[in-house]
């Protein structure tokens, strides 16, 4: 509700709002025929007024439905149906009114159904045929009640005829085309899907799911790229397995696969969504810290190091560089130094 007091819509209500104006559009246009058949003396100036007065309170009813979100009660939240439902029975009201220029505004029933076409299946679009179909008929009936002496039977039944035909198969082409319409978003979201899919196969070390060198590489890049327009710093840490030949030599490389998936899922978790962690390596593994000087970057390559020793059977021996007026591959050389001291000072520590 606040949303709708500020003014602003929930995303998922935008293309409903857009549907009940697009409604309203397709209505105002019923209502400047009727203006024009009034200037033309076709009809009572009270009748179009009537018309117009009418179309644009329904416009504004489903517009604040929408707008007020008690549209989301409904089965379909969209109020295609109903839209055009009242559209059919309001047209059918307005032709009883306007004798002389029925003909012409039943033209506004094909108008209509194809506002409803846009979402609606073809055995929806079936029963607000047999409506407009009841609706006409009923408008003829009384009319006839009410000028039997003076109406055109014949032509009557011709335009009733005429309408019987057209409207199931406007139903039926509006079922088929929105069929089309929905297998098209089945395919458009398979597609991103799938691309989604290749991008991440694109991006995945194989074996630990991390990310893999080359993103970890473009991320330096980013980093590096938005530190130098901000002003900002980055931090970057190099880990590596302690030990980890030793591991494939003496259990196979089986069991060193083992190990490098239960580091990097270890070393993963606790990260913020902004840090990328990622396969550099070998048994080397890379952590990139944006908006991170050296002193946070030592707090969370400590947290790395302390879970790996909890959660595996080996440690990690972790160097950590803070971004500079440098490169990228200045600051990887540098962590990189600080990785080799730690492995010289007796290894499973942050340096």
């Amino acid at each position: 509700m606040s949303a709708v007091l500020s003014g602003q819509l929930p995303r998922e209500q935008d293309p409903r709002a857009g549907n009940a104006l697009m409604a309203g559009g397709t209505a105002l246009l019923a209502c400047l025929a009727l203006l024009v058949c009034a200037f033309l003396d076709l009809l009572p100036w009270r009748v179009a007024i009537q018309g117009t007065a009418g179309v644009a309170t329904l416009v504004a009813l489903f517009y604040l439905i929408v707008r007020t979100g008690l549209n989301r009660r409904f089965r379909d939240p969209s109020l295609a149906t109903e839209q055009t439902a009242a559209a059919i029975l309001f047209l059918a009201y307005v032709m009883y009114h306007a004798a002389p220029v029925r003909e012409a505004l039943t033209l506004f029933y094909l108008v209509v159904m194809l506002f409803g076409a846009q979402r609606l299946s073809a055995a929806r679009l079936a029963a607000l045929s047999a409506l407009a179909l009841v609706a006409h008929g009923t408008v003829l009936h009384l009319s006839y009640l009410r000028d039997q002496y003076s109406m055109d039977v014949e032509a009557a039944l011709t335009q009733f005829a005429v309408l019987m035909i057209a409207l199931p198969w406007f139903a039926a082409m509006g079922g088929y085309v929105n069929r089309l319409r929905a297998r098209l978003a089945e395919s458009n979201r398979s597609l991103a899907h799938a691309m989604h899919g290749m991008h991440e196969l694109a991006v995945r070390d194989e074996l630990t799911g991390a990310y893999n060198r080359r993103f970890l590489m473009e991320t330096m890049a980013r980093e590096h790229a938005r530190a130098g327009r901000l002003g900002g710093s980055f931090a970057a840490c190099i880990i590596d397995v302690d030990h980890f030949k030793t591991v494939n030599d003496t259990l196979g490389h089986p069991a060193g696969d083992e190990v490098l998936k239960a580091v990097a899922a270890a070393a993963g978790r606790g990260l913020r969504a902004v840090d990328v962690f990622g396969r550099f390596g070998g048994e080397e593994f890379l952590v990139v810290l944006p908006d991170t000087d050296l002193a946070g970057a030592r707090i969370v390559a400590e947290r790395i190091r302390a879970a790996v020793a909890a959660e595996t059977e080996v440690s990690v021996t972790i160097g950590v560089a803070q971004s500079a007026k440098d490169d990228v591959a200045a600051v990887l050389a540098r962590a990189d130094q600080a990785l080799y001291r730690g492995k010289a000072a007796g290894r499973n520590r942050v340096v």
